[in-house]
């Protein structure tokens, strides 16, 4: 029986898990990578860093012998986008790698703005904004403070392309993975033109595009040395982590919306055309298989917002956890289970770090509203888990309103553990929520990509087939739907009201 191993490389940690051709996961492993370098607005980290999870991923895998590594039939990569690396023509990395939240190059993305226009990157590059955290303004950086690194670049490298690399010796990426780069024209899927000319770069410096599942080449002698991988192992292009989340939940058709309530919260749903409101803050992001776009909303907080509150007014229940052996966000929802819907009257607007889709601002702020004598630390995380559910339903009206149907929501990341939270959302939806069986659903979709790669699969819905496992679905409690339509209705009226507030 064939193995496929799926790599995702996050921000902050590599995972990566073994799966078998009929579904089964049979091994994970997860490493931290996080030696992040800041000065003032810079933020680098060494890419070899990814490599070196990767490596040691692999190699737990193999230590523990539930899989033999030399019958991994193939691999693929799912990678956070943004962060990239230039390397020169011996493929050595040329300084260190530019991090996600780096914001260095805030000039040059006026100077992008200044040169295109809002709406001409909106609708070759499928970005609603432009700021220093795009590839292309941090090239124009390099380009014009650090002259003699640009010239010496053979060929920029987001993670996955980089991995992929160290893998294979080849330069490759993929569609979905430069989405977020600015270079890349989603419509036709090649190089913009006009943009690697602002730039001052050729299509020859970077990576050859290849479509989700296509194989690249097969493990090199010294990734097979390093990682006891067979150099027989098919190399097979993957995707940015959202469209490999996709895949992971099976949200391959039209009619599904997938939503991973991670630290911020994203939306995602397949389109025959990109989405064409800017001002919603929709990213439009080339897709897989059939359907050339994949529209993906974000919100800046979601679990992130649990997060602060648990870390900021919860001492007493991580001490309760810890005593009791359980996570502290498991204690902190049971705890919010006992309160009723709409927590008492008690509303919260989740902009710790301003607002994004379907109403961007970056001014917005957080709120709670209707606070009383009789509201407990209860009140308050039921208000937050029903908050970021007012995100979710906001994004999901704003797709509606542009023609788009859904039938079901299928629900990943750290948030979807939670069957409060997902119960909430599929009440407040009046949509089914279902989860992965699987906690790694980003890793599952580089395995069906890596499955039809080497031909296992014949297409990514038959790979899907095979390998992904969901819950049954949380349907909607029809009798709370007029609660939690009146519930919506306040928190619109709420965000509404204090838009004028935000001047700062």
């Amino acid at each position: 029986m064939p193995f496929f191993l799926g790599i995702d490389s996050g921000t902050t940690n590599v995972k990566a898990a073994v799966f078998d051709s009929e579904g089964g996961c049979i091994d994970a492993a997860s490493v931290e990578c996080c030696d992040v370098r800041m000065c003032g607005d810079r933020f680098e980290i060494p890419m070899h860093d990814y490599w070196n999870a990767v490596v040691q991923c692999i190699r737990q895998i193999g230590a523990r012998g539930r899989v033999r590594l030399r019958d991994v039939r193939a691999l693929s990569v799912s990678s956070q986008g943004v962060t990239f690396v230039p390397v020169d023509d011996r493929g050595e990395e040329i300084g260190q790698a530019i991090y996600l939240h780096d914001a260095r190059a805030v000039k040059e993305a006026e100077k992008i703005l200044n040169a295109f226009g809002s709406r001409a990157v909106y609708d070759r590059a499928g970005q609603p904004a432009i700021n220093a955290m795009f590839e292309a303004a941090r090239l124009l950086w390099i380009h014009e403070h650090e002259p003699e690194r640009f010239a010496r670049i053979h060929k920029v490298l987001l993670v996955h392309d980089y991995l992929v690399y160290r893998l294979t010796g080849e330069f490759a990426t993929v569609p979905s993975i430069q989405s977020t780069s600015l270079l890349l024209d989603i419509r036709r899927r090649s190089w913009w033109p006009e943009m690697l000319d602002l730039i001052g770069l050729s299509e020859k410096q970077l990576p050859r595009i290849c479509e989700h599942g296509q194989a690249v080449g097969h493990v090199g002698a010294r990734a097979a040395e390093e990682t006891s991988l067979p150099s027989e192992t098919v190399v097979v292009a993957g995707g940015i982590d959202q469209i490999c989340g996709m895949i992971g939940v099976g949200n391959i058709e039209k009619g599904l919306i997938s939503e991973s309530t991670g630290s911020v919260l994203a939306l995602h749903t397949l389109s025959d055309k990109p989405f064409r409101h800017e001002e919603a803050g929709v990213f439009n992001f080339c897709a897989f298989g059939g359907s050339p776009y994949a529209l993906i909303p974000v919100c800046q907080t979601a679990g992130a917002a649990l997060r602060w509150f648990k870390e900021s007014f919860c001492s007493e229940e991580n001490m309760r956890a810890q005593a009791m052996k359980e996570s502290v966000y498991d204690l902190l929802t049971r705890d919010a289970s006992v309160i009723p819907p709409g927590a008492d009257g008690l509303v919260m607007l989740p902009f710790l770090s301003g607002s994004g889709s379907p109403k961007p601002d970056l001014r917005a702020k957080a709120a709670f509203y209707g606070i009383t004598l009789s509201h407990g630390k209860p009140h308050f995380v039921r208000a937050l888990l029903e908050s970021v559910a007012c995100l979710l339903r906001s994004n999901v009206d704003t797709l509606r309103n542009a023609g788009l149907g859904f039938k079901e929501i299928r629900s990943f990341g750290g948030g979807s553990r939670s069957r409060l939270w997902n119960q909430i959302k599929a009440d407040f939806c009046g949509l089914p929520v279902r989860t992965s069986s699987s906690a790694e659903t980003g890793c599952c979709g580089a395995a069906v990509l890596a499955g039809v790669g080497c031909n296992v699969y014949a297409t990514i819905e038959e790979g899907c087939q095979a390998l992904v496992r969901l819950d049954e679905p949380l349907n909607p409690d029809a009798s709370l739907r007029p609660l939690y339509e009146d519930l919506y209705m306040r928190y619109e009226s709420l965000r509404k009201a204090v838009e004028p507030l935000h001047t700062h």
